[in-house]
């Protein structure tokens, strides 16, 4: 079962945004089935490290489609990514020297933060983008 099931609700309108979630989504859904399976071959920091790698991709993307239409939530929105990729480094950080959350603790936290993030800030952008002919 997939621990978020991509949904309209998710879709800020904005083509390459939607696409770049849904590859999100798509790696927590892969990490937790693996999780789920007690999958013994699965190389969770491959895992791990190709979602944070690909959140960084993304993050680049929304950024760089709000310096082009002047976003004014800008500053707050590159703030809630760095913010997201520094708490991420330091519970990886954590997890390896088995110390701090647990794989499933780690999951959920993506889990929670991606749906919430989307559902606003991102929403927010969206609803921006869209006004500026951007979809």
């Amino acid at each position: 079962m997939s621990m978020i099931a991509w949904s309209n609700q998710f879709s800020v309108g904005v083509q390459e945004v939607d696409q770049q979630h849904q590859v999100l989504i798509g790696i927590v859904n892969q990490l937790s089935a693996a999780l789920d399976m007690q999958d013994r071959d699965l190389d969770s920091h491959k895992v791990i490290n190709e979602l944070v790698q690909y959140t960084v991709y993304h993050f680049g993307t929304e950024e760089r489609l709000m310096r082009e239409i002047s976003y004014a939530g800008i500053d707050r929105h590159v703030h809630e990514h760095q913010a997201f990729v520094k708490q991420v480094g330091q519970m990886v950080t954590q997890l390896d020297h088995g110390q701090g959350p647990s794989l499933l603790e780690l999951l959920l936290f993506l889990r929670d933060w991606l749906i919430s993030h989307i559902l606003n800030s991102d929403r927010d952008m969206g609803d921006a983008l869209n006004l500026a002919g951007i979809r």
